[in-house]
Formats: structure tokens, sequence, C-alpha cells
């Protein structure tokens, strides 16, 4: 898997990715819960936001992005596999090439919700260093230092 920040061009796709494995985990999209994909290149412009995607033969099959949250947190979000394409260690990568990408642009600390019900992406946060935080009704939170 090649990963390389998106590209406009490449939008489409790579919300079809997110949106697909929504599909599959609740059975619907709600699309006003992800306004950040409406427009992928302009709210992951690359300053304080940058997406990437992971790609097969110019095939989008992963992507990941982080938000900046204060001058030393960043923000674990869209993680997606196309599912032909999991357990295979695609997001694992696409996890490790996003803390190193953080670690760059001087962060010392990344976060993440996920939905708790999805007991698969809480245990793969888990199994690649991020602590459990709290919880509410809908979402787990974690979080993981990053060394210097």
């Amino acid at each position: 898997m090649i990963i390389t920040p998106i590209e406009k061009h490449q939008s489409e796709q790579a919300k079809h990715v997110i949106l697909s494995g929504f599909l599959e985990r609740f059975g619907f999209i709600d699309h006003t819960l992800n306004p950040d994909i409406h427009d992928i290149s302009l709210e992951y412009d690359g300053t304080q936001h940058h997406f990437f995607v992971g790609k097969e033969k110019n095939k989008i099959i992963c992507t990941g992005a982080i938000r900046k949250e204060s001058h030393h947190t960043y923000q674990i979000v869209r993680m997606s596999v196309l599912s032909s394409y999991r357990k295979r260690g695609l997001g694992r990568i696409m996890l490790q090439h996003l803390e190193d990408k953080a670690r760059f642009l001087g962060a010392h600390r990344l976060i993440l919700e996920t939905n708790k019900q999805w007991a698969d992406a809480i245990q793969f946060y888990k199994n690649n260093g991020f602590t459990y935080m709290e919880e509410d009704e809908i979402s787990c939170y974690f979080e993981k230092e990053i060394p210097l």
C-alpha cells in the first residue's frame, strides 16, 4: 500500500471508503454526522488538518486523517479500510503513518474517539498503544502520548 496526501480528484473515492464502512457497520448512513467529508480537500487542506489515502494499483483502499486540536495535540479521524482489504495490517500501517506525521508536526499527544459498540476498533486502538480515557452514551475516547 502506498500512502499519499489526498488529491482533490480522489475525494469522492475516499468518501466512498469511509461511508461504506459506516453502512457495513451500522446499516445506514447519517450524512449530517459527517460534514467534514462533504468537501474533503477543503476541510483537510494540509495546514491544520491532513487527510491521507492508502492505494493499491491506484485504487483507494484505506483512509486516515489528523486534525490539529491544540499546539501539541492531534486527533486521529477517518480511519477506514475497505472490507475486502481488512486483516492485512493496512489499518496499522495507516495509523503509524498518521502518528509519524503528527510527530513531525510537533504533536506530543494523539486523541481519538470511536463508537463504543465497535469492539474491533476499540481493540485495534488498544493494541496500538492507545489508552482508554472515558466514554459517553455513544463513544469511547482514547489517547496516546508520542515519545519525542
